[in-house]
C-alpha cells in the first residue's frame, strides 16, 4: 500500500507532457482566419502556402498556454518557426505578407531568448508595408524592449494609420508620448496601389543602357546612302575604260 502511494506521488509530482495534436483546433481555425485569411488575396500564387503561417501562428499561442512546462514549450515554438521558415522559403520576395512572417518568428525567436536572432527577423520585416495590428503592436513592443521609445511611439502612429480601431495601438501610443488626437487613418484603397507600384516598379526606357541599348539606337538611325563604286581604271590614258582600243 505504502509503495502504491509512493509511485502516485512520484507521477503527481512529474512535469505534464501531453503534447497536443497537430491539426489545428476550432479556435485556431478561427483564429487563422481573422489574421490570415480573411485578408489573403487567393489570386496570388504565394497564398497557397499561408497555412504554414497560420500554423507559427497558433503554435505561439499554444507555447504562451505551456508557459509552465518548459519541454512543451520549447516543442511549440519550433514548431512555429518551423511553420514561419517554410513560408520565407516558398513565397516570393516581393510578397506583402512576408512582413508579418518576419515578425512571427522574431516574437518565437524572442520567446526563446535568442534575442540577436529576433532583432534580425524584426529589421527584415521594416522592408515590407503591412497593415496587421498585432505586427505593429510587436514592433512597438520590441523597439521599447530595446530602449528606443521614439521608433516604438513611429511603430504605433504609423500602425494607428492603418487601424484606428485598435484598443492596444492607442494605449501604446498615450504610453510613449503620442498627443491627442490620435492619428488620422490613411486611404487603404492608396496603400494597395502603392504597394503594387513597389513590387513591379515601372522600368523607363533612358533607364536602360549598355552595349545592347547603344547598338539598338544606332540601328533605328538613318543610314547615309553608300556612294557607288566607281568602275577600275583598266584602258589607256585617253579611254580609260576600253582595254582594247587604240591610242
Amino acid at each position: 500500500m505504502k509503495r502504491y502511494w509512493l509511485v502516485s506521488l512520484m507521477l503527481i509530482s512529474m512535469p505534464v507532457w501531453a503534447i497536443l495534436p497537430f491539426t489545428a483546433t476550432p479556435a485556431e481555425q478561427a483564429m487563422c482566419n481573422a489574421r490570415i485569411y480573411s485578408r489573403l488575396d487567393r489570386s496570388n500564387p504565394n497564398a497557397m502556402h499561408m497555412h504554414h503561417y497560420c500554423d507559427g501562428l497558433r503554435f505561439i499561442d499554444r507555447a504562451f498556454a505551456a508557459i509552465g512546462n518548459k519541454r512543451e514549450r520549447q516543442y511549440y515554438l519550433e514548431r512555429s518557426i518551423a511553420g514561419f521558415d517554410y513560408v520565407l522559403r516558398a513565397t516570393q520576395e516581393s510578397f506583402s505578407m512576408r512582413g508579418e512572417v518576419h515578425v512571427g518568428k522574431a516574437r518565437a525567436l524572442k520567446l526563446m531568448d535568442r534575442k540577436a536572432e529576433a532583432v534580425v527577423e524584426f529589421n527584415n520585416a521594416l522592408r515590407y508595408k503591412f497593415d496587421s495590428p498585432d505586427v505593429f503592436l510587436a514592433l512597438a513592443d520590441h523597439y521599447r524592449d530595446t530602449g528606443d521609445r521614439q521608433r516604438a511611439l513611429e511603430m504605433a502612429t504609423e500602425g494607428l494609420k492603418h487601424n484606428p480601431n485598435s484598443k492596444g495601438l492607442k494605449r501604446r501610443y498615450t504610453e510613449f508620448g503620442g498627443k491627442l488626437p490620435y492619428p488620422e487613418a490613411v486611404d487603404k484603397t492608396m496603400l494597395a496601389e502603392e504597394s503594387k507600384e513597389e513590387i513591379n516598379p515601372e522600368v523607363k526606357p533612358e533607364a536602360v543602357t549598355g552595349e545592347i541599348s547603344g547598338q539598338a539606337k544606332d540601328a533605328d538611325e538613318p543610314m547615309a546612302p553608300t556612294p557607288p563604286a566607281e568602275p577600275a581604271k583598266i584602258g589607256t590614258p585617253k579611254n580609260p575604260y576600253c582595254r582594247f582600243c587604240p591610242d
